[in-house]
């Protein structure tokens, strides 16, 4: 239907004029009539008003019927509106009262440490850590960090108690039972060295030099010619039943838990305790770990460790895969990480100086933050505007007030008809 595309003042204009085509055909018929003429004043005074309403309402927006002159009023001063929509903006919706105000009404704090309470929160947190690790560690020198971190290792050695390190390695040997296993690979070696015939020969000669520096006298060598012819004395057997003891007896160290290796490692730890009281031992174990504090490759060890650590690093394309492939760095990264979390959100709720302080910040950090987006939405908004066309500027601007526009046309009418009434009944009483 024709009236489905036009809106009520458009429609209350066509009546306007359709009641003035009515009144004229009556004025016409009844040239004498007091009512004819009464209506036909009221309806052109209805027609006239509802026009000219229409004309000044769509001039804001375009020329009506191409009239030229100060029509068009929102295109031709889109500069003009753009400003103030930058000033109203800015000075009513985002000034300094109110953002200062609604800040104010803000508890930070609470919701600070609420957000910071929760387990994403954490464990964003920690991964953040872990990135931060990883970048950190690549951002490095190597040969610098390495020449760094064995000074500082050496520093520590020499540090520590000599006597203090030998009696913690022994605690360790003892508790983790390397003691044994030592013991063990000891007595393997020693047992392969025995076994051989260089050393049976060598235990045969050595009892062959005892016999003559023992038998030196007449009578002492008549009595051992004697042995000899009866074959009571034989080196050789002797020297191999000799070598089979010494076996035996590696055999028995080097077995686990056995009494041999128990009664050995027992003398060990007493022998090493007595030796902790003498004031020499204490002087030869600091001499030895000044020794080898200087003697021992730290910076090349550490430089090596840091190259694969790196390498695994490069390797991975993020700090999760990167932590994965050094299980033991990832776990001590994230106890510590973890426990200073922990630490810094007790003292966070405990310190109340420094609850202010952070309070105080947060608050300066969002009205900064809140001060500078009032001069930025002032850009947004002049950007936006500017890259719209005279239509969609028309259309943003009478979308948002259409039904008030309407009004004021079919106002024009309604306020045009009474005037009309009005000022016929004052013609008819003059």
């Amino acid at each position: 239907m024709i009236w489905s595309g036009w809106n009520k003042a458009d429609k209350t204009l066509m009546f306007a004029a359709a009641v003035f085509l009515l009144s004229l055909c009556l004025h016409l018929s009844y040239p004498d009539r007091v009512v004819a003429d009464g209506f036909l004043f009221v309806s052109e005074a209805a027609l006239v008003g509802g026009i000219a309403d229409w004309f000044a309402v769509t001039a804001l927006f375009r020329k009506p019927l191409g009239f030229p002159y100060h029509t068009a009023i929102l295109p031709n001063r889109r500069k003009e509106f753009v400003k103030a929509s930058v000033t109203m903006v800015q000075k009513e919706f985002f000034s300094r009262r109110k953002i200062f105000r609604h800040l104010g009404q803000l508890h930070l704090m609470p919701m600070l440490m609420e957000w910071l309470d929760q387990k994403e929160t954490k464990e964003q947190m920690l991964r953040r850590l872990l990135q931060y690790t990883r970048d950190l560690l690549l951002q490095q020198d190597r040969g610098q960090q390495a020449k760094f971190l064995s000074e500082q290792l050496r520093h520590a050695l020499r540090e520590a108690p000599a006597l203090s390190m030998l009696q913690a390695c022994g605690a360790w040997m003892k508790a983790s039972g390397r003691d044994k296993d030592i013991l063990e690979r000891l007595a393997a070696a020693a047992h392969a060295y025995a076994e051989r015939p260089e050393i049976r020969k060598s235990l045969q000669s050595m009892l062959e030099a005892y016999e003559e520096e023992k038998v030196k006298s007449p009578m002492g060598m008549l009595m051992a010619g004697f042995a000899q012819a009866l074959d009571l004395v034989n080196y050789e057997e002797a020297a191999a039943l000799m070598q089979r003891q010494i076996l035996s007896m590696l055999d028995s160290l080097g077995t686990r838990d056995s009494e041999l290796q128990s009664e050995i490692l027992q003398l060990f730890y007493e022998k090493t305790e007595e030796l902790g009281q003498s004031q020499e031992f204490r002087k030869l174990a600091g001499n030895l770990r000044d020794a080898l504090v200087e003697e021992l490759p730290l910076e090349e060890a550490v430089s090596r460790a840091l190259e694969h650590m790196q390498a695994d690093f490069l390797g991975a394309e993020d700090a999760e895969k990167t932590m994965k492939n050094l299980p033991v760095v990832r776990l001590r990264l994230l106890e510590v990480f973890t426990s200073e979390y922990h630490r810094a959100l007790k003292l966070l709720q405990a310190d109340e100086t420094l609850r202010k302080s952070v309070e105080h910040f947060l608050y300066d950090l969002l009205a900064r933050s809140a001060l500078h987006a009032q001069s930025l939405v002032g850009v947004v908004v002049t950007n936006v505007l500017d890259r719209l066309t005279d239509d969609q500027l028309n259309h943003l601007v009478y979308d948002k007030v259409e039904p008030d526009l309407l009004w004021i046309r079919m106002n024009g009418s309604i306020v045009g008809s009474g005037i009309g009434l009005v000022l016929f009944l004052c013609l008819q009483i003059v």
